[in-house]
């Protein structure tokens, strides 16, 4: 379930590392700056609605945001929830609610300009659907059912009966009758979302996405099987005649009699009541459709590259003139004097100015979501998340896939170690690849788990996994076996070396060092305060690691102690690093590139 990942779980990376023997400014005097001219805005929009003439669009870690021509232009919020995290909107009348991801409900009464928290809360703070029903609110929660309020979203009860399956993923109403779309199927309620009762016959996948109401047909997208349609209320649920060719539904709405589906592989219409479907005529740049909404004549789809609209009823599709928030750069890397960044769902960026300025790869993966980066000579390689390695041997200028790819074409780690080059997978283990990215072939003897982060010292290579630990090579990458003694926490999102010293980035528990070549691993002394470390990355005796929600802290011990750097990005989510020249470089989850003097 891709949207819950998405939610749920930071993004996978792995760093490239490099070394300077800069000493650079104290850590007090220090500070960042953002250098990221010509990136593209957008990332990932999760919820959109529609208020009269005034359109919001959640974002996934840049709060809520607000369109008031037709989608063309965002502006944030004046005040936000603490949580910028927003999974859900909806509007009722002149009330405006958004459900964070651990934060709550929060309303607006004011076109969406200023929020305040609900005075009581939903019991999980989660709430990943919203609905607006004449006088009733709800709220659908990740763990605890359906909530309801009377009045405007201010205080929150729960159902007193409740939908077998707590999470819900889904809310519409349909005249009186309201619809829960859980992990179990389709409820219904007709007495206002206080009880709630199976569908009769349920779609025959249970894991409900999405749901719409045209007119008195209800329609459910589901996580597997397509759409599903409904003439009487949601008692029955029957699947549509012909199917999206993608049948992960993620997001469904209605302008007119015409309907929209958001798939994981781009938008599809149906002008016949649901019954067929068909691919949209020109796709937004970005294909995995989280949310839409239609005001008037104008649609719009929220991406993982932000916001696109039709006003042809979902024919055509084009990016928002000015985006709600600025795309994921979830890698870096350097080639000599050009540095690449990758990011998600814009492709990758080159730059030849030291990071001032950066322009799009001329010819692009052909699966804009960029995992992971590394250099091995004049040979540049990324790794996309659905669409295996590609290469470039013109300092990133062009890009084409790799003749022969792993078999796991989902790419969360690459690095290199002299003319070895390694690919980790989520789902098929870790490749090896001698000709310079254009064939791969699998190691002999695998880690027992995906393989999200790599790197490589002298003649050791590490391979960090989601949660089997850490594991070692020590014939380039032919064979691998378990560190003696695991870090603590076997989630290990980042690896790097300092030296003689190995780090690793743990999500939960923080930084973890091995000075006997990653055999054995002990804590830090004084941690992260932010325990979720994405990134580490080094230059000379400093040593970095970037965070998912603390910044970015500073060690100059060989990783014992950490502290913050005195200033940070303006977004504390730091998926990359590397060291450039006098600079150490941060891609953010929101606000571009930064860099930091050394």
């Amino acid at each position: 379930m891709r949207r819950l990942e998405a939610i749920l779980i930071p993004l996978l990376m792995a760093g490239l590392m490099g070394c300077s023997t800069a000493t650079g400014p104290s850590l007090q005097s220090a500070k960042w700056s953002r250098i990221s001219a010509g990136l593209p805005s957008g990332g990932a929009c999760f919820s959109l609605t529609a208020s009269g003439t005034t359109l919001l669009a959640g974002t996934d870690r840049a709060g809520v945001f607000r369109s008031t021509d037709g989608g063309l232009t965002w502006t944030a919020a004046t005040t936000q929830s603490p949580d910028p995290r927003i999974l859900s909107l909806t509007a009722s009348g002149a009330t405006l609610l958004a459900g964070t991801k651990v934060a709550g409900v929060f309303r607006s009464t004011d076109g969406g300009l200023t929020w305040t928290a609900a005075t009581t809360q939903p019991t999980n703070l989660q709430i990943l659907s919203l609905a607006a029903s004449s006088m009733t609110l709800l709220a659908g929660t990740s763990g605890a059912g359906v909530f309801r309020s009377t009045d405007g979203g201010i205080t929150w009860r729960a159902a007193t009966t409740q939908p077998t399956n707590s999470v819900i993923f889904s809310l519409a109403a349909s005249g009186t009758t309201l619809l829960a779309g859980t992990g179990a199927g389709v409820f219904r309620s007709t007495d206002g979302g206080l009880t709630w009762t199976a569908a009769t016959t349920q779609p025959t996948d249970l894991v409900i996405f999405s749901l719409a109401a045209s007119g008195t047909t209800v329609f459910a997208g589901t996580s597997s099987a397509g759409v599903f349609r409904s003439t009487d209320g949601g008692l029955t649920w029957r699947a549509t005649t012909t199917q999206p060719t993608n049948l992960t539904i993620r997001s469904l709405t209605a302008t007119g009699a015409i309907l929209l589906a958001g798939t994981n592989a781009g938008l599809f219409r149906s002008i016949d009541g649901g019954l067929t479907w068909t691919a949209a005529a020109t796709q937004p740049t970005s294909l995995y459709i989280w949310s839409l909404t239609a005001s008037g004549m104008t649609v719009l789809a929220g991406a993982d590259a932000g916001v696109f609209r039709s006003t042809d009823g979902g024919l055509t599709w084009t990016a928002a003139t000015t985006q709600p928030t600025n795309v994921v750069i979830s890698s870096l890397a350097a080639s000599g004097t050009t540095l690449l960044a990758g990011t998600r769902a814009a492709g990758v960026f080159r730059s030849i100015d030291g990071g001032l300025s950066w322009t799009g790869a001329t010819t692009q993966p052909t699966n804009l979501d960029i995992s992971s980066l590394a250099a091995s000579g004049t040979t540049l390689l990324a790794g996309t998340y659905s669409g295996g390695v590609f290469r470039s041997t013109d300092g990133g200028i062009t890009w084409r896939a790799a003749a022969t790819q792993p078999t796991g074409l989902r790419i969360f780690s690459l690095t290199a170690s002299g003319t070895t080059l390694l690919a980790g997978t989520w789902d098929a283990g870790l490749f090896r690849s001698t000709d310079a990215g254009i064939t791969w072939t699998a190691a002999t003897t695998q880690p027992a788990d995906a393989v999200i982060s790599l790197t490589a010292s002298a003649t050791t290579l590490l391979a960090g996994t989601e949660g089997s630990g850490v594991y070692r090579s020590t014939d380039g990458g032919l064979t691998w076996t378990a560190a003696t003694r695991q870090p603590a926490n076997l989630d290990i999102r980042s690896l790097t070396a300092g030296g003689t010293t190995l780090l690793a980035g743990t999500f939960g528990l923080g930084v973890f060092r091995s000075t006997d070549g990653g055999l054995t691993w002990t804590a830090a002394t004084t941690q992260p305060t932010g325990p979720f470390v994405l990134s580490l990355s080094g230059s000379g005796t400093t040593l970095f690691a970037g965070t998912s929600d603390a910044g970015v802290f500073r060690s100059t011990d060989g990783g014992i102690t950490w502290v913050a750097t005195t200033t940070q990005p303006t977004n504390l989510d730091v998926p990359s690093l590397i060291p450039s020249g006098t600079m150490l470089l941060a891609g953010t989850a929101n606000a571009g590139i930064w860099r930091y003097p050394l």
